[in-house]
């Protein structure tokens, strides 16, 4: 007869359990234990890893990691004060309205996960929730190597990877995003100090910045009739787009990548916001709770208020409910011109006037920027 496998009950007081070591779930374990009660994460990679997102910190995403008791100047991270705006040959650039940095989700996640274990939550590591269901009043979720666990109160942070049992009702999208890092030539690293570029491309568009250790990351949002005509083949969809876009072919020539593969991710559904109500007690954070198109570079700054209005919510008893309504009402504008811009810059005929109208009007590009901004309330 086969072993049950046993329900870890957690304490009469439960604490929330938080499902996804990501900035929104480690800024939401920071918050509650900062207030001194006791908190529960899971986090499925046992060592520090790459994601497939969120390498540009804004300025309020910034704010909201000091905030939390990181320190950034230690990460090393990169500088970016001024984004150029590609396609093909031609290029625009204005300086950034804001402050901005680069910096790997690698060091990012590390640093807030540290310091929600330093304030004193409980971090199970290495292990990947495999479902959640609704138990009584309260959910069930089961933790691969541990078991079940019982809590009465859930906060979902598994970014953009739905769990079963508490799918999101997103209207799924074909974009592919692909990302790789590359130690690039000096020269090009040189040409690259202190900027983002955004690339525009036919069927999608390319971020290119560098991070901490001068290592740089190369950002792909595209079509998957795109990615099929490239065979799925990371290296001639990269001699494709360096064809279409020859600054970007000068900028990678003599690059070397410093992965086997590029991380990759399909379905997302951009312009998402979780409106409808809620289970009581399941709090959505994060890109559960909206998914910002990621040309905006805003889906950390989202991602580390939302934890922390999630546990805020819930320290002071309010109901998920109306805590994701809050969120939805802070996001709706910032999301509708997100979408707006995204539009422009993919439809053919607007994006190839994107460029020799920015350069005319370089004020339009940080109008873009300041326009797709996160602006909740401060952390």
């Amino acid at each position: 007869m086969a072993r049950a496998i046993p329900i870890v009950r957690l304490p009469s007081v439960q604490p929330p359990l938080i499902i996804g070591g990501g900035p929104a779930g480690a800024a939401a374990a920071i918050r509650v234990a900062e207030a001194g009660r006791p908190v529960t994460l899971t986090e499925r990679h046992a060592e520090p890893a790459d994601k497939v997102c969120g390498d540009f910190l804004s300025a309020e995403a910034m704010e909201a990691v000091q905030a939390l008791g990181v320190e950034l100047a230690a990460l090393r991270p990169a500088l970016i004060r001024t984004i150029r705006l590609v396609q093909g040959y031609r290029t625009a650039e204005a300086s950034l309205p804001f402050a901005a940095i680069g910096l790997s989700r690698r060091a990012l996640d590390e640093a807030l996960l540290s310091q929600a274990v330093a304030r004193g939550a409980t971090m199970l590591r290495g292990h990947t929730v495999q479902g959640l269901q609704r138990e009584g009043s309260g959910f069930v979720a089961d933790v691969r190597g541990v078991g079940e666990i019982a809590a009465a109160s859930v906060f979902l942070a598994t970014g953009k990877h739905d769990l079963r049992g508490m799918r999101r009702t997103a209207r799924v999208r074909n974009p592919i995003g692909l990302k790789m890092y590359f130690d690039l030539a000096p020269s090009a690293k040189m040409e690259l100090s202190g900027r983002i570029d955004l690339i525009l491309l036919r069927g999608g568009y390319a971020g290119l910045q560098l991070i901490e250790h001068g290592q740089a990351v190369l950002c792909l949002m595209i079509s998957a009739d795109q990615f099929n005509a490239a065979g799925r083949s990371w290296d001639l969809l990269l001699d494709a787009i360096s064809q279409e876009c020859p600054h970007l072919g000068v900028m990678m020539a003599r690059a070397s990548p410093r992965r086997d593969r590029p991380l990759a991710i399909a379905g997302m559904p951009y312009g998402y916001v979780h409106r409808v109500p809620g289970l009581p007690g399941l709090f959505r954070l994060g890109d559960q709770a909206c998914v910002i198109p990621s040309f905006t570079g805003d889906g950390v700054a989202i991602a580390l208020h939302s934890g922390v209005m999630a546990a805020d919510a819930w320290l002071n008893g309010e109901s998920a409910s109306v805590y994701q309504a809050r969120l939805a009402r802070l996001v709706a504008w910032q999301m509708r011109r997100a979408l707006l811009v995204q539009g422009c810059l993919q439809g053919p005929h607007l994006s190839a006037m994107a460029v020799p109208v920015a350069r005319s009007f370089p004020g339009l590009l940080r109008a873009a920027a300041v326009s797709t901004r996160f602006r909740g309330a401060r952390v």
